[in-house]
């Protein structure tokens, strides 16, 4: 088996055991309880159950939390047929990956060793599944594909109330230029797509990015005992830090950029960073770029942050100031007045 078959097998095996009507893994985390395992208090007793510190966004409200009480909805995952039948392919899947996952962080990451092939892609699938699993990931898709489907409803609706030569005429325009049937998204789909963002799009997402992140180059960057890593309820983190330089237009993080940097914490004392500066290995970084780091995580979060113990720090909530070598600075506007010249 080849490494790119791996995500593959993942998710190849379809769990319908809740089709007889009994109601099992319901609760389903976004977050794995596993992965936030790393951030319990360590200084939790050993008759307690161990918690994590939950901030809001906002750095108020610290509260301590079972790692498996926290990031969860119901059948976030679920693929319900249209007889009720509930499809557990993601939800196993994920669970899959989660325990890939914690193997590589305990025997590989955790000893600083090198990652073998196989490890390396599991590894990249993980990072792809924690940028594409959350709800604000969904709430992203939702977002994206609202337009094009009022769009199609307002077609749809044309059509029903167009004459037949209307209709002829409509569908000849949307004929032209198209060379197969295979380029064409139908009405159902793009109503899927809204209707459940994450079923519908999830799967195929992690299969297309995780070999793209395993073509970046991946480094482990490694706090000094003074310091440590936060995480969230959206902890991968897509930054390119030379954006401010492009117009407004493009600048979302894309792989394309050769300055595209995507971050996930690990643990408080790592977090993984996949670069194109051919930067790679077990690097010590000081207290500076832990607060960097932890700043990206908590300014890209989407309602809450979690620290492994009751301790915030006010580097994490700098907004930053725009750089002199800015697109706005550097491309000033036209005064009104000189701009019909």
């Amino acid at each position: 088996m080849s490494s790119a078959d791996l995500p593959l097998l993942l998710f190849s095996i379809n769990d319908r055991s809740e089709n007889s009507g009994v109601a099992k893994h319901k609760k389903q985390h976004y977050i794995p309880s596993s992965y936030l395992k790393a951030w319990c208090d360590p200084s939790v007793p050993k008759h307690q159950t161990p918690y994590v510190w939950r901030f809001d966004l906002d750095g108020s409200n610290p509260t301590r939390k079972a790692p498996e009480n926290i990031f969860h909805e119901t059948d976030i995952y679920t693929i319900t047929s249209a007889e009720g039948g509930r499809d557990l392919v993601l939800e196993q899947g994920l669970c899959g990956l989660e325990g890939q996952f914690v193997r590589i962080r305990k025997r590989k990451l955790d000893r600083q060793e090198i990652l073998d092939e196989s490890d390396h892609f599991l590894l990249c699938a993980f990072i792809a599944a924690m940028q594409s699993r959350t709800p604000a990931r969904r709430e992203f898709i939702k977002e994206q594909w609202e337009g094009p489907l009022h769009l199609m409803e307002e077609m749809a609706e044309r059509l029903e109330k167009s004459t037949p030569e209307e209709r002829a005429r409509m569908v000849s325009a949307h004929l032209v230029g198209s060379s197969s049937s295979d380029d064409t998204i139908t009405f159902d789909q793009v109503k899927q797509i809204c209707t459940n963002p994450l079923q519908a799009t999830m799967r195929a997402h992690i299969q297309v990015l995780t070999p793209l992140l395993k073509k970046l180059d991946i480094a482990t960057f490694m706090a000094p005992t003074s310091s440590m890593f936060i995480t969230s309820d959206h902890p991968c983190v897509w930054v390119d830090p030379a954006a401010h330089k492009r117009p407004p237009l493009y600048r979302t993080p894309g792989l394309a950029y050769p300055t595209i940097e995507i971050t996930l914490p690990i643990s408080p004392t790592q977090i993984i960073w996949l670069n194109r500066a051919g930067i790679t290995g077990y690097l010590p970084a000081n207290s500076t770029m832990v607060n960097e780091f932890n700043r990206r995580t908590r300014f890209c979060a989407d309602q809450y942050f979690v620290v492994n113990r009751s301790e915030i720090k006010r580097e994490w909530f700098d907004p930053g100031i725009k750089p002199d070598d800015s697109w706005e600075k550097t491309h000033p506007r036209i005064p009104q007045e000189n701009s019909d010249r």
